[in-house]
């Protein structure tokens, strides 16, 4: 299984390097020979960005903008423009802002998003330093106690051969990131806004949704993920767009919420 790992580990460096330097053949791929998996978000990405190219985006939480990211390839593929919010700096320099380098339509921003401009802790794991382990950082440090304790991390755990300490207390370490606020982060689109907002948060993607205020900012698509919200938390946020007229839309882990429901056509899944 390790072996396995480290050759997956290995390949995913390989087209990660082939991204950040927009080497041509690669992106040959994405242009003429990619196609999405039926029955996931990039489903809809695909015939979005190629109706409406070149979307302007919003992404926060974009972790390594690479590994399970729905945007990566139309970025790439259909010159995206856009901003990124990703709070972990390692993250952020290693992955994030070497991936978009080449790309001045792209913002790639070290920060997360709060109600001001400045700083607070952020969560994150110590046992590991993968994709698997990061992606679950948050704002909210029982998400990751919870984590350890329900056992949906073992199987990443053994890929990579982590085994967790009798005391899980020094699993969590807390980062002391930059925050940026709504306004601050807005001004980035100057006069205008995004036509997509994709949010991924560890649970926290309602609290981006109403800080980033509705009434101010109304994309056409916005993608979130409600896996970790409580039932009312996920009524209470699709009720919440349904009230800024937006129609809802679950695909796999993601929900999809639209301005305009014919948008619908092209996302298999269940409506709200």
């Amino acid at each position: 299984m390790r072996f396995k790992y480290r050759l997956r580990k290995a390949y995913r460096k390989f087209i990660f390097n082939l991204s950040a330097s927009e080497n041509p053949l690669w992106l040959a791929w994405c242009r003429h020979i990619y196609r999405p998996r039926p029955g996931t978000i990039e489903v809809f990405l695909d015939e979005f960005s190629r109706e409406r190219s070149p979307v302007t985006f919003l992404q926060i939480g974009a972790n390594d903008g690479f590994i399970n990211d729905p945007l990566h390839i139309f970025i790439k593929r259909d010159k995206w423009r856009g901003v990124l919010l990703e709070p972990l700096p390692d993250v952020f320099d290693e992955y994030l802002s070497r991936l978009h380098r080449k790309r001045p339509e792209i913002t790639a921003i070290n920060a997360a998003l709060d109600r001001s401009d400045g700083t607070r802790p952020f969560y994150r794991l110590s046992i590991s330093r993968e994709r698997w382990a990061h992606g679950l950082s948050s704002f909210d440090r029982s998400v990751l106690e919870k984590k350890l304790r329900d056992g949906s991390m073992e199987r990443n755990m053994r890929r990579e051969g982590v085994t967790l300490p009798d005391n899980l207390d020094g699993c969590i370490i807390a980062d002391e990131v930059p925050t940026v606020s709504p306004e601050t982060l807005l001004k980035k689109f100057g006069a205008g806004e995004p036509d997509l907002l994709v949010i991924d948060t560890e649970g926290y993607d309602y609290e981006i949704l109403k800080m980033l205020d509705l009434d101010r900012v109304s994309p056409e698509v916005i993608i979130y993920e409600e896996m970790l919200f409580d039932e009312n938390t996920a009524a209470e946020c699709r009720e919440y767009l349904r009230s800024h007229n937006y129609s809802c839309r679950s695909i796999k882990r993601d929900v999809l919420a639209v301005k305009q429901p014919s948008l619908f056509k092209s996302a298999a899944g269940d409506g709200c």
